[in-house]
């Protein structure tokens, strides 16, 4: 029976992972700051966002080869669909659901690639 060095769950980047969940800390932490400034009327949205971000950020660093560091780009992928359908239905949170949604697909593709 052949073993394999990496198991087919591990990331492939243990290194990239860390380095991921440092920038997603990093913008966890731009997101409460404009939620406290130039954002301030969208505090709520941002924080829970940042709450989010955040939570993946030290779940990631703690064990790149777990299950958050492996799947976080589906969540990812889930708010930039999610973004979107918003961006459809309401007019006036368009700009901010499609810039939410980019950001998103560039969070998501880095994710997987750190995988």
């Amino acid at each position: 029976m052949k073993t394999h060095a990496n198991p087919p769950t591990a990331p492939l980047h243990p290194a990239r992972a860390r380095r991921l969940a440092v920038a997603r800390a990093v913008w966890s932490g731009a997101l409460l700051t404009a939620s406290r400034t130039v954002l301030a009327q969208h505090r709520t949205v941002l924080t829970v966002l940042a709450a989010r971000h955040l939570t993946q950020a030290v779940l990631a660093f703690r064990r790149p080869e777990g299950f958050a560091a492996r799947w976080a780009w589906t969540a990812d992928v889930a708010h930039g669909v999610s973004m979107l359908g918003l961006a459809r239905l309401s007019p006036a949170w368009r700009p901010f659901a499609l810039s939410s949604a980019a950001s998103a697909a560039v969070w998501a593709y880095s994710a997987r690639k750190a995988r």
